[in-house]
């Protein structure tokens, strides 16, 4: 007894697993595009930074400045003290401020991140893909 069909069948799969790979490029140019208008604006450095790194076949990414994650989540309150110096030294108020240890008092995160994913995966659902890839493989 043979399958009928087994070959269309393979193609078909096959077709599947390269289906990805468009949908999570588009994906993550959406998200890129999405975020951007999110974060704040103070020197643009952020916002430039944000782009699609790579799509393959198993994953996309969307990478941006590290600072991307403290103004996600929004950094907690911690101590800053020197490490290769016996004091800081910054400017405050037009002065030069020396001291030993700085208290930051954290601030609240502003999410971005997620947001902008989960628009963008509603915009480009990953059906439409897999099913064009299906049809388009017999």
């Amino acid at each position: 007894m043979s399958l009928k069909g087994t070959p269309q069948l393979r193609k078909r799969l096959r077709a599947l697993s390269l289906a990805f790979k468009p949908a999570g490029k588009a994906w993550a140019d959406d998200t890129a595009k999405l975020m951007r208008p999110q974060v704040p604006f103070l020197t643009g450095r952020l916002r430039k930074s944000i782009k699609r790194k790579n799509a393959t076949q198993k994953r996309s990414t969307v990478a941006a400045h590290y600072s991307a994650f403290f103004v996600d989540k929004g950094p907690k309150p911690h101590k800053i003290k020197p490490k290769r110096a016996r004091m800081l030294r910054f400017q405050a108020e037009g002065r030069t401020v020396f001291a030993r240890a700085v208290h930051h008092r954290g601030y609240r995160g502003r999410p971005f991140r997620q947001r902008a994913a989960r628009e963008a995966l509603r915009r480009n659902p990953m059906t439409t893909a897999v099913i064009e890839a299906w049809n388009k493989a017999a």
